[in-house]
């Protein structure tokens, strides 16, 4: 019987393939040419001027507005088979991603999955940032609330921004295109069908 007892999916390319949440509600709102260059910002100063005008952009909309544009997004292959393995085994799932946490809670809530968070859109209307090395963070707190040992957290990521998450998990899978080789232990698993995923994770001891 598997030791894991937490399943963490990274959302963006993992979880969804092709467009992403960012790029789905640009399209809709007609921002498509900016998101398309915000996509190309690396730096955390270039990042956090771009989600605060994102948040520009979206102040007209409520979020269930912007939210019922995210329907046309295409679920990887298996994760709703996936998820009702994962669940049928008593894992805990969680959603963690740096993009934005009403859209991740939204799609938590599609998929039954327990926890979700994310990049915040406070009622203030300014922004709780999550970054990459916030997913390790997330998760060790979430460990010692559920009285786990690291032993029992798998993980499944796709970008660079995973690298925390999935090192710091016993069980990691990575199933973007290139391996980067600052993982220590993950498996690469390109493109895969999350249910072959969640099969693998339980299988083994």
């Amino acid at each position: 019987m598997s030791n894991i007892r937490l399943a963490a999916f990274d959302v963006d390319g993992t979880l969804l393939r092709g467009e992403n949440i960012c790029g789905c509600i640009g399209r809709h709102i007609g921002r498509s040419t900016e998101m398309e260059a915000f996509e190309r910002l690396r730096s955390r100063e270039e990042m956090t001027t771009g989600r605060e005008t994102m948040l520009e952009w979206y102040l007209p909309f409520s979020k269930a507005r912007l939210i019922e544009h995210l329907a046309d997004l295409r679920l990887a292959p298996g994760v709703t088979q996936g998820f009702a393995r994962l669940k049928a085994a008593g894992v805990k799932i969680a959603l963690v991603s740096i993009t934005w946490q009403f859209a991740v809670e939204w799609l938590a809530a599609e998929l039954g999955a327990d926890y979700a968070v994310g990049t915040g859109w406070r009622e203030d209307n300014t922004l709780s940032h999550f970054w990459p090395e916030d997913k390790a963070i997330y998760l060790n707190s979430l460990l010692a609330e559920l009285k786990l040992e690291q032993g029992a957290l798998a993980a499944v990521g796709d970008s660079h921004g995973d690298i925390p998450m999935l090192n710091l998990a016993s069980r990691s899978y990575f199933v973007g295109k290139a391996l980067p080789q600052e993982l220590l232990h993950a498996e690469h698993w390109p493109h895969a069908d999350i249910e072959e995923i969640v099969l693998d994770m339980l299988a083994r001891g």
